[in-house]
Parts: structure tokens; sequence; C-alpha cells
């Protein structure tokens, strides 16, 4: 229902009727509504038209939502930065750039196909902060100078390895960033998220171009907190989308209380050892 909302909340009538004659056959109950008229709430009508103000007013009455939102900020400027960054210096990481940029690519497909694989065992959480940390003893092991040919050394290596995780998060935040807004306001956080990201893509080429220490100690450190960051959030694998803020405040209030549970049931059945 959160695509069919969508559609027709922004005038999209025969688009909405196209996702609910896709999710009958998907459901092996074809139908078709070329002669039906759809009528939507009058709160789906409006969402379309609700201002700037509003939906920024929407997150301060929702502070669970807004903390989320500051996180996925966060989360979009690194990876974008990192990505960035890491795709400006491409040109060094083998003897020509022609060696380089295959290198590179090959890193990238190897991440988007980790990435079906993580989702669907791990979830989104565990794979975005797996990543984010893996990334961070990268950088970290990228630091020690080791070098064993005149153009392979620890460095490069780490940073063909970081572009592997540090491609899948930046992809997994576009799926896990749309799951964790309210349909209504979906839109809006991934465009503000989209803005930070651009504001990131700027600064990449300045992180390419500072000294390797300083460069590669600054990107673990936030990467690191990146990943910590993400303990915050919920996973959505399996979850319902939230079609509005309530939604999701009642969704962080529920993962409180399964976190409650299991932390009292372990204590219990520690106890119960003792």
């Amino acid at each position: 229902s959160s695509g069919i909302n969508a559609e027709y909340g922004v005038g999209k009538e025969k688009e909405a009727k196209r996702v609910l004659e896709r999710y009958g056959r998907l459901t092996n109950t074809p139908v078709s509504l070329k002669d039906v008229k759809l009528i939507g709430s009058e709160n789906t009508k409006q969402d379309s038209r609700i201002s700037f103000k509003s939906k920024m007013r929407e997150y301060g009455n929702h502070p669970g939502m807004l903390v989320e939102l500051g996180i996925q900020c966060y989360l979009w400027f690194v990876c974008c930065l990192l990505f960035y960054g890491l795709n400006y210096g491409w040109s060094s990481f083998a003897a020509t750039p022609y060696e380089s940029y295959l290198f590179a690519g090959v890193s990238e497909v190897i991440a988007y196909i980790l990435l079906f694989i993580f989702i669907k065992f791990f979830g989104r959480k565990k794979t975005l902060y797996s990543s984010l940390f893996a990334s961070t003893v990268c950088f970290l092991l990228a630091n020690i100078s080791w070098t064993w040919t005149d153009t392979w050394n620890l460095e490069r290596l780490m940073s063909l390895v970081v572009t592997i995780w540090i491609s899948l998060a930046f992809a997994l935040l576009f799926l896990y960033v749309g799951e964790l807004a309210p349909t209504y306001l979906r839109g809006f956080t991934l465009s503000i998220c989209s803005f930070i990201a651009r504001i990131a893509a700027f600064c990449g080429p300045y992180l390419a171009g500072t000294s390797g220490t300083v460069k590669l100690t600054g990107a673990a450190a936030m990467a690191a907190l990146g990943g910590a960051l993400v303990f915050l959030l919920p996973e959505t694998r399996c979850m319902p989308i939230p079609a509005e803020a309530a939604d999701v405040s009642e969704r962080r209030q529920q993962q409180s209380l399964r976190i409650s549970r299991a932390r009292y049931a372990n204590e219990k059945d520690h106890t119960g050892e003792l």
C-alpha cells in the first residue's frame, strides 16, 4: 500500500492502478482496473502538498525520527566522501591507470554481489555496520609501511579492499534509508541525504589529495563512528515499512522492548547458571 499511496498522493492514478495490477499478478489474483476510479483519503491527497516547514516540524514532533535522520545524513556524508575519495585515487592503485581502474571496477562488482548475499542472510543493519568497521580496519592497516614490489604495498592493497566495503555500504544506504523513512516523508528524506552526499562528493578530491597518514587515520575515524551510529538504527529486514511518523516511533519502541526482553532473558539464564 505504500507504493500505491505514494503514486496516488501525487496525482498519478494510472501509476497507482499499475501497481495494484502488478500486485494482483504476484498474488495470482489478476485484476483489471481500467474502468475503476480510485478514491483515496484526504490525507493521501494532501501528502504531496505538505510544505518544507511542515515536514521539518513533523521531525521535531517525533525526536526518534529526527535522530534517525541525523544518523542517515552522517552515513551518507561519510560513505560518499570515502567512496569518491577513493575514486579520485584509483589512478595510483597499480602501475598504469588502466590496471588501476580495472582493479577498482572488479572491487565494485564484488561489493554488489556480496551486498545481495549479506542483506539476505544478515539484514541491513548488520551488513552496514560490519562493512563500516571492516573499512576502519583496512584504513588502519594501510598506515603500515610495507612494500614488496616497486608498484604494490600494503596501502594500495588495503585501498582496493576497502573499496569493496565502502561501495557495499554506499549502495546499501539507498535501500536502508528508503525503508527507515515513513512513506509520505521518504522522498523528502532521500532528498536531504542526497544533498548531503553531493557536498561530500565535492570534498572527495580534497580528501584524495591529503597526506597518507592524515587521510587514512581520518577516514578510519569517520568510518568507525558511522558504524557505531548504525547501532542506534532499527533493523528493517522482513519488517513493515512505516506509513506515518507515528509508525516510526512505534517501531523504535518495539525494538527497545525486544532488546530489553533479550537482556532480561540473558541475565536470567546467567543467574540460573550461577
